[in-house]
């Protein structure tokens, strides 16, 4: 799928919200931005300040059929509306409406299976290991946290204390 045929489809998700009186914001930008490094999410709608909404779509989701394109889409969209920015009641009742006036299957998260896609391959490093002193768990991370910096501050769920080690 070509980012033409997304815009279009988002013409269309825009379209079917307004006939079900869904009240999506008049200020969402036309041009859908095609992410290609986005590996854990399909789509994103970004806002600052006064800008216009803006729509994100993973570069996997290219490769979907037409109506899962517009599911994540709907999704999407819907944060638009009022109220809307999070995954609340309001949220969840407009992505109802959707679902059962079009066939959508709107959820708050989706996974590379449900969509019929394989999912990339991840590489994940290790850099800190944190063992618990008192039941050996493990904790793995990749990133420097206050859980790898400040150990001290941490327990384990049995009570014992944590040490991190670096891994090289």
């Amino acid at each position: 799928m070509l980012k033409q045929e997304v815009e279009l489809c988002m013409n269309e998700v825009m379209r079917e919200c307004m006939a079900l009186k869904i009240p999506i914001s008049t200020d969402i930008d036309p041009n859908i931005i095609i992410n290609k490094r986005a590996r854990s999410r399909f789509a994103a709608c970004k806002k600052k300040g006064s800008s216009p909404y803006i729509i994100e779509v993973g570069e996997a989701l290219l490769g979907s059929d037409r109506m899962v394109v517009k599911n994540i889409l709907a999704h999407e969209i819907l944060h638009t509306c009022y109220g809307c920015y999070n995954h609340g009641k309001r949220w969840k009742l407009y992505a109802d409406k959707m679902n059962r006036a079009y066939g959508y299957h709107i959820t708050t998260t989706t996974t590379y299976e449900a969509l019929g896609l394989e999912a990339p391959e991840r590489k994940r490093t290790i850099h800190y290991v944190i063992v618990c002193q008192k039941c050996g768990h493990e904790f793995y991370r990749q990133k420097k946290s206050k859980l790898v910096t400040e150990t001290n501050h941490y327990r384990c769920k049995c009570g014992g204390r944590l040490k991190c080690y670096i891994c090289e």
